[in-house]
């Protein structure tokens, strides 16, 4: 999953807390005048700590009907809503822009400042109003969750860990902290951990989808491909309609070279109901990987102008295309997807989409550096894959894989550059995270993008 549903999970209540609102409504947590509204509302966040977004979002919708005053269901739809519905999305951001917050409690009106300051690039008076509120409410665990969402949206990583760790330790049962510790924990290529944490996180909560999830994204990247399986296999039977699970899966076969298996599994995703445009998505990304290990690079450029390839709109299509046109010699098309990727990341900075633009920050280094090794340019070809490798991670399944696709392509550009050691180091390294990615690579005579040797 996209990097903001872990910082939007760190807003998510606990449970305990919620039956208190309903026990003791002479304080409640969150102002509504309606018990319906509440209760809605409620529902809401139990589904959203599940990552049951879709059930979440009808239930705040749900609340808003009941309650058009309720504020911070307004909220909860704005924060969950712009992928799905971006114009309803924006108007409800602006009317919380205007909203009176003097009725509010403390936490409320800090969660909704706080959110629209990060939503408009003022990361200052975020970070101020999160300050102000840490004072007020210093032992309050959504707090906590804050700051330490804070903490890891800004990459000071060993704060980010201390404040979750500190998070459990106030409250157990907080369990979302589990798996934000585990994601931390593999970004920093610390495998190991983040296995433990994400058992944990199972653990705690095994009749829920997400910690199989993320067990499975861990273990397609460190390449232990069919425990990947079982774990999303077994998401998708706690919960049939798990969209990301029924993604990794796509990701897991067309890594494996199982294309033949894809379809079907897309086919159960649309019996299941999941959205078309999800699984228009899974389709563009099988369809291209599968043509671009077939090297039928002309029929993918005839292709330029599909809609998996417009606009990036399924990101790894247009990275195949762009490569396809490097293949072909089509050097001006291939120069103008790495413009439109800069035209895209402006725009994604600008809106406050920073999740968008960092992707786009990788994407262009990578762009650039397939066009310049297979060129013949190796030396500038190096220096920007390495700066890709620098923007790449290991926050999910794809990216991961992403990264360690990179790194082989550097690997090859540095061999056909004669730097023969520094190559088999570099293909040490991922061999150390996932060895059947090598070994796959290998196969290939260490020449994905058919560089000749210097």
């Amino acid at each position: 999953m996209k990097r903001w549903i872990w910082l939007a999970l760190a807003a998510v209540p606990l449970a305990a807390a919620a039956i208190t609102m309903v026990a003791v409504p002479k304080a409640p947590e969150w102002t509504t005048s309606s018990p319906q509204a509440l209760e809605a509302y409620l529902a809401g966040e139990a589904a959203l700590r599940k990552v049951y977004n879709e059930e979440a979002r009808e239930h705040f919708k749900h609340a808003l009907e009941i309650d058009p005053e309720f504020l911070v269901a307004k909220w909860r739809i704005a924060q969950i809503l712009p992928e799905q519905d971006p114009l309803l999305a924006r108007h409800i951001a602006e009317e919380l822009m205007t909203a009176d917050l003097s009725g509010l409690t403390d936490r409320e009106r800090f969660i909704i400042e706080y959110w629209l300051a990060l939503r408009d690039n003022r990361t200052e008076e975020a970070t101020r109003l999160l300050n102000e509120c840490i004072e007020k409410l210093p032992a309050d665990p959504y707090v906590l969750s804050r700051k330490a969402a804070e903490a890891w949206r800004h990459d000071r990583l060993e704060d980010a860990v201390r404040h979750y760790e500190d998070l459990v330790k106030l409250d157990p049962n907080w369990v979302f902290a589990y798996n934000s510790l585990g994601y931390i924990m593999k970004t920093q290529g610390r495998f190991t951990e983040s296995e433990e944490y994400f058992k944990k996180y199972r653990f705690i909560a095994p009749h829920q989808a997400n910690p199989h999830d993320s067990l499975g994204e861990l273990f397609i990247n460190i390449g232990r491909y069919e425990e990947a399986e079982a774990s999303l296999e077994r998401a998708i039977e706690i919960k049939p309609d798990f969209w990301p699970s029924y993604r990794n899966l796509t990701i897991l076969k067309a890594y494996t070279g199982s294309y033949d298996e894809i379809q079907p599994i897309i086919e159960r995703a649309r019996d299941a109901g999941v959205a078309e445009e999800l699984l228009v998505r899974m389709s563009c990304r099988a369809k291209y990987a599968e043509m671009a290990e077939s090297g039928v690079w002309q029929q993918i450029l005839e292709q330029r102008h599909s809609e998996c390839v417009e606009g990036f709109n399924t990101g790894l299509a247009a990275i195949i295309t762009h490569r396809a046109a490097c293949h072909m010699g089509d050097w001006e098309t291939a120069m103008e997807f790495e413009d439109e990727a800069a035209a895209l990341m402006a725009e994604a900075e600008a809106s406050g989409d920073m999740d968008l633009a960092m992707g786009f920050r990788s994407a262009i280094p990578h762009l650039r550096g397939v066009r310049l090794a297979i060129r013949g340019d190796f030396k500038a070809a190096e220096k920007h894959l390495r700066r890709a490798d620098g923007r790449l991670g290991f926050i999910g399944a794809d990216i991961g894989m992403y990264k360690l696709y990179n790194r082989m392509l550097l690997a090859e550009t540095l061999l056909a550059a004669g730097k023969t050691a520094e190559a088999h180091q570099l293909l040490a390294d991922v061999r150390s995270v996932n060895s059947r990615m090598v070994e796959q690579f290998e196969g290939t005579g260490f020449r994905y993008l058919g560089l000749g040797r210097g």
